[in-house]
């Protein structure tokens, strides 16, 4: 007489079988959503470029395929010029022009030399104090490089 070894999985198990594996799922399923948002916004960063990283990774190359254009409006009602913004601009230091280039601008497009005009949209966005270092020799960084980029 033989008799047959059958396994029978009790109860128990069979319920923790069924919330480990609703688990599993939840934590699946979250990582996925969490997944396509970061694709998601890491494409919609690519194609739309807000902070105008692009010219900074790739080089010069994007800039060229996508132009915008930036419009600077001197405002008419102010009439007083403080005496350092009244002078004809200054003379851009090898030093400066390297730091533009390596900041991904074109180097047949650094300008060796920054007009007035150029100087009051620095004042407006970086401030007579920084402008003034900057005349006197100072490299721009990064940051003031992004917040300038308008005016160059």
């Amino acid at each position: 007489m033989s008799t047959g070894s059958v396994d029978v999985i009790s109860p128990v198990t069979t319920v923790i079988i069924e919330i480990m594996n609703k688990f599993f799922n939840s934590v699946f399923i979250g990582l996925g959503v969490v997944f396509l948002t970061l694709v998601l916004l890491l494409g919609y960063m690519f194609i739309a470029d807000p902070f105008g990283l692009k010219p900074l990774i790739f080089g010069t190359s994007i800039e060229m395929q996508t132009t915008k254009t930036y419009t600077m409006e001197t405002p008419t009602t102010n009439t007083e010029v403080s005496a350092e913004t009244a002078t004809a601009g200054f003379e851009l230091s090898n030093a400066q022009k390297q730091a533009l280039i390596s900041l991904g601008i074109d180097p047949a497009m650094v300008p060796s030399y920054v007009s007035a005009t150029q100087e009051e949209c620095f004042v407006s966005v970086l401030g007579e104090a920084r402008v003034g270092e900057i005349r006197a020799g100072a490299v721009p960084n990064g940051v003031e490089f992004l917040r300038a980029k308008a005016c160059i």
